[in-house]
């Protein structure tokens, strides 16, 4: 546990080096990997519930900050996935009954491969530990549901540098990315903003003329305030870990994953694989109930 004020969620690199999950025995690597996996589940399932994008941010940002908090040794980051994309949909005034964010769940958590229907003994289990794990999660966040995010700073940056819609879509998926990765406990909004449109002038300046990326002097940042460095630091941490998913999904297809990381590539396809609120374990995949 970090000695700072409940509510103080501002961390560093650092920090992300003895997180918890880290003291437990994860690399800091492969709770990366964890917690992308879990935002990922969140923003299929937003997709399919039809949910406003910052809906699934807010859940985004929850779960990155419970993580600070809690070990993936105890929570599944699948149900944690779940438990923050529901009290997002409250806290986000994006309301969703159990009735039809359960399926969901269940469906992208298991890769297509369960069903969880109203009534069935699937839903049941994943409806007690929604519900049960959604008072850790507050207790956790402190009750702390206030997040800023970096969409409404680009929309402004945007119009002040007469960016190109598609320009502006390409730096708002860019944004999407970068909540996957804990770096809205580092950064500011307007940081991750700027990193953003800085990553898209990247991969777009080769099929553009330099006439309609104005903006690619980068003098705009020192109006924004956000220092060169900063946003580097961003744009390198993002692209590093496209390299590093890349490099697990390779490895993972080949068959050749380290035993030890199984379970950072199995979903939690019923919650019964889940170490919270079930049994302090975290089981291998054949443990999953049936």
């Amino acid at each position: 546990m970090f000695e700072r004020q409940c509510t103080d969620w501002q961390f560093t690199r650092e920090d992300l080096k003895r997180t918890p999950s880290v003291s437990c025995g994860w690399t800091a690597e492969r709770e990366e990997l964890d917690r992308a996996k879990a935002c990922s589940l969140i923003y299929s399932a937003s997709r399919k519930l039809q949910l406003p994008q910052i809906t699934s941010a807010s859940a985004c940002v929850f779960l990155h900050r419970f993580f600070m908090r809690h070990t993936l040794k105890e929570y599944h980051h699948y149900n944690i996935a779940a438990t923050c994309l529901f009290f997002a949909c409250k806290s986000e005034e994006s309301l969703r009954k159990l009735d039809n964010f359960i399926p969901v769940i269940v469906y992208y958590a298991s890769k297509g491969n369960r069903k969880a229907p109203p009534g069935t003994a699937e839903f049941e289990k994943w409806r007690s530990v929604i519900l049960r794990t959604e008072v850790i999660l507050l207790q956790a966040l402190c009750f702390d549901m206030v997040v800023n995010h970096p969409h409404a700073a680009l929309i402004d940056l945007a119009a002040s540098l007469s960016m190109p819609q598609r320009l502006t879509q390409m730096a708002w998926n860019f944004i999407a990315d970068c909540m996957r990765l804990p770096l809205c406990l580092i950064y500011s909004p307007k940081a991750i903003a700027c990193a953003s449109i800085v990553l898209t002038t990247k991969v777009s300046s080769s099929d553009l003329s330099r006439a309609s990326l104005g903006f690619l002097d980068f003098a705009w940042m020192e109006k924004a305030k956000i220092s060169r460095s900063t946003i580097d630091e961003i744009v390198q941490w993002l692209l590093d870990f496209y390299a590093r998913e890349a490099r697990s999904r390779k490895t993972t297809s080949q068959g050749v994953a380290d035993h030890t990381a199984d379970h950072s590539h199995t979903p939690a396809s019923s919650p019964g694989s889940a170490a919270s609120p079930m049994p302090h374990v975290h089981p291998s995949p054949s443990s999953d109930p049936k």
